[in-house]
């Protein structure tokens, strides 16, 4: 029924799936639906939650298989592993980036905690920055909002699918409150050239 929920919402928008649509999508009774769920958004909050372990275990594990390489590099890592699912899977894409804005305020809240989930992967940015410790305690937040509105902004657009073509500006993004302008550049311009 979760996996129904993401495809539907999906393709129809949160506030115009229902129960119903779900239900058929599924393949389930109306009744099998009322005993595991609260409602339409009792689904939606746990079909979106478990979106989100997904995303964060996939960047997870790129970002800690490039352990022992520079922290840039790793972040690079995590960024394309993102950027290539969401690709990928356009339900996910937009259950995670767009349909999560229309579900009131208890998705609101598990939004901003899902984006809280991806700071871990900057912490190390303190120990790479000249800057170090000088750093806002919110750099984290403002790096991944940025790349977040990005992210927003294609898949809102139905580009999701495109959304590889985006990793030098979100690399760019991510690091440059970390590591300044120019670093943060050259970045971006080795995974131009790479992927060019």
């Amino acid at each position: 029924m979760l996996e129904a929920m993401v495809r539907v919402a999906a393709a129809k928008g949160y506030e115009e799936t229902t129960v119903a649509d779900v239900v058929d999508a599924a393949g389930v009774s109306r009744e099998a639906f009322d005993s595991t769920f609260v409602g339409k958004t009792g689904c939606f909050l746990e079909a979106y939650d478990a979106i989100i372990d997904v995303l964060v275990a996939h960047v997870s594990t790129a970002f800690e298989s490039t352990v022992g390489q520079p922290w840039q590099d790793r972040i690079v890592a995590a960024l394309r592993a993102l950027v290539e699912l969401l690709a990928s899977e356009h339900a996910i894409a937009r259950m995670a980036m767009v349909e999560v804005t229309a579900g009131g305020e208890d998705a609101r809240i598990r939004y901003r905690g899902a984006l809280g989930r991806f700071t871990y992967f900057l912490e190390e940015g303190r120990v790479a920055s000249n800057q170090g410790e000088e750093l806002p305690a919110d750099t984290a937040a403002f790096a991944i909002g940025g790349a977040t509105s990005m992210i927003f902004d294609e898949v809102r657009g139905g580009r999701g699918p495109e959304l590889r073509r985006l990793l030098p500006d979100l690399v760019f993004a991510v690091l440059m409150p970390y590591l300044g302008p120019e670093a943060a550049e050259e970045a971006r311009g080795r995974i131009a050239h790479d992927d060019g």
